[in-house]
């Protein structure tokens, strides 16, 4: 019961929080968010920023880099990345993110945390803190979660947070109207047969389902009917587009994958708000000529050949030796070691008996 009361309280408190806008600093450079007087502007969001899995530099994806001048000059309020921001998360990643990329953007940057970014333990949250919050910006609300905590399912405190927050958006009708959410993982597609084998590359639930369905949806459906919902992830693998865009049929709810790859497809999505109503753009950061972002939608997706990452065998050595270096592997290498002497010591005093 105590523990029960103690999530409740926490996520009151994160909920108060939310409605008294304010300035709200980005963890990684240091940059505030602000919005003018008029209301109306844009923001930047996509995922993956680590590139290619077989990255090895330490640095994000060439794309972002080379890319950084387009972002500044959009001068969004914000940058979102929906996860996988590193591909690890140690000192050399942290100090060449730090000085290749978060020193030289111009606007806030936050993170809605992958897999990736928590690889390494709790290293990313000593370092730059809660891996999901809110903030607010006249009236949009924006939610960043972790669906990396629970498997892809929201519970917990997060659930509390997430559900207080909606429940009392809905109850009080505060004046948002709209609410961006983001996350990594599109947990939003792995139990509904809409999106069957769109995304079989993504990070999913390990065992069983998620709680989407049946703990989310049902908030976001009720909400929807006088407000625009818009969510947004970014574990995109191997697909034809950095986008896939679908409304939900009969409703105001979006659901967008935005990702790059270090591929010429690479691009980001602009986010535009202007007297409430909002336009998405692509935004190539290889000069390619892109489609509305609407039109990346199912149909298209089900008709283009997913483009697959060829892999490259001379990563073997490099592969092998994160493997070997990362404590995930020792974990699973001294659980198997005790498993197998388990078995050998249960067989051998079974094999005594006979």
């Amino acid at each position: 019961m105590r523990k029960r009361n103690k999530i409740i309280l926490v996520a009151i408190l994160q909920l108060f929080s939310c409605y008294t806008y304010g300035q709200f600093n980005s963890v990684f450079n240091k940059a505030t968010t602000t919005s003018d007087s008029t209301g109306n502007f844009s923001f930047i969001v996509s995922g993956h920023f680590h590139g290619s899995s077989s990255n090895q530099s330490t640095y994000p994806a060439a794309t972002i880099l080379a890319g950084i001048d387009t972002l500044n000059n959009l001068k969004p309020v914000f940058l979102i990345s929906l996860g996988d921001l590193f591909i690890d998360v140690n000192a050399s990643y942290m100090e060449h993110y730090q000085k290749s990329f978060f020193d030289k953007l111009k606007m806030p940057l936050y993170n809605a945390v992958g897999n990736h970014d928590i690889s390494n333990g709790n290293m990313y949250e000593k370092v730059y803190g809660n891996t999901y919050f809110k903030l607010s910006i006249n009236d949009n609300l924006f939610i960043i979660l972790n669906t990396e905590i629970d498997d892809g399912s929201i519970k917990g405190s997060q659930l509390a947070f997430l559900k207080n927050l909606l429940e009392q958006t809905l109850k009080n009708n505060l004046q948002f109207k709209n609410i961006f959410i983001f996350s990594h993982r599109p947990v939003w597609a792995e139990n509904n047969e809409r999106y069957n084998r769109l995304f079989l590359g993504n990070t999913r639930t390990s065992i069983g389902k998620n709680n989407f369905e049946t703990d989310v949806k049902p908030l976001l459906f009720e909400l929807a009917k006088t407000k625009n919902i818009f969510w947004m992830s970014g574990s995109l693998g191997g697909g034809p587009a950095s986008f896939f865009y679908d409304k939900e049929p009969e409703s105001n709810i979006h659901f967008i994958q935005t990702a790059i790859r270090d591929l010429p497809r690479d691009a980001v999505l602009q986010v535009n708000v202007k007297d409430g109503a909002v336009a998405l753009n692509g935004i190539s950061l290889t000069g390619q000529k892109l489609n509305p972002i609407e039109s990346y939608n199912i149909d298209y997706w089900s008709h283009t050949v997913a483009a697959e990452e060829k892999f490259n065998f001379r990563m073997i050595p490099y592969l092998t030796k994160q493997m070997l270096g990362h404590y995930y592997f020792w974990i699973g290498f001294v659980s198997s070691l005790l498993m197998l002497l388990i078995v050998r010591f249960l067989y051998v005093k079974w094999k005594k008996r006979r």
